[in-house]
């Protein structure tokens, strides 16, 4: 099951506390809160997970928090990727991205869309590169 907050939806006391909280996040690798009456440790990888999360809402976006196990539709995979629906949908019958039916519908895990994004970033990323060699062999100037 999957979880959003929008920033829009904080009351003014949370959004002010907002930047107080991230300031004190990026200041300590460690963080203790108080669950019950009880302080617990958080362990480093949490506060990671906190500070990213606070870091979004303090920049005003909304933040989704899904399992990787979680199936989505070609619709929500389409937001996660910022591709169109139909796009999406390619990619699942084109299995780009693997899926399977649901009846009718079309259903992927979470992880298996975040993995093509992070395919597609990497391609970018090494395009990028190769245009950059080939600049510097060129001597273009950049």
């Amino acid at each position: 099951m999957s979880t959003t907050l929008e920033p829009s939806r904080l009351s003014p006391s949370d959004q002010g506390a907002l930047p107080i909280l991230l300031e004190a996040l990026h200041s300590s690798s460690t963080a203790t809160i108080t669950v019950g009456g009880k302080p617990v440790s958080l362990p480093a990888f949490a506060v990671g997970l906190v500070t990213e999360l606070v870091e979004h809402l303090a920049a005003g976006r909304s933040v989704t928090v899904l399992s990787g196990e979680e199936e989505i539709s070609p619709r929500e995979a389409a937001e996660l990727l910022g591709v169109s629906r139909p796009f999406a949908s390619r990619l699942f019958d084109q299995k780009q991205i693997p899926s399977r039916r649901v009846g009718t519908h079309r259903r992927a895990f979470v992880k298996d869309v975040l993995a093509y994004r992070k395919r597609q970033q990497a391609a970018r990323l090494s395009a990028l590169d190769e245009l950059a060699a080939e600049g510097q062999r060129l001597n273009l100037g950049y």
